[in-house]
């Protein structure tokens, strides 16, 4: 399934996959470089802070969205068929 020798996308739907995958990774890099940003403020941690929780919040939401395109690059496509 995963290590099979053909490509499971055509080059143009592999290409977009990647891109958005690769897209969704440096977002979700700028969100823990957020979610750092929020909670150290004057070489102090801060916790319960508005910032702090959606920070907390982009992030985990930025890292599903990123796994779920690396999980559709890696299975069969509906579109390329």
């Amino acid at each position: 399934m995963f290590f099979s020798k053909k490509s499971p996308h055509t080059p143009g739907c592999m290409a977009v996959n990647l891109v958005a995958a690769t897209l969704l990774f440096l977002t979700s890099l700028a969100a823990l470089i957020g979610v750092y940003v929020a909670h150290v403020q004057d070489d102090e941690l801060t916790f319960g802070s508005m910032s702090g929780s959606l920070s907390l919040i982009a992030l985990a939401v930025c890292l599903t969205l990123w796994l779920h395109q690396m999980k559709n690059c890696m299975m069969k496509c509906e579109i390329c068929k």
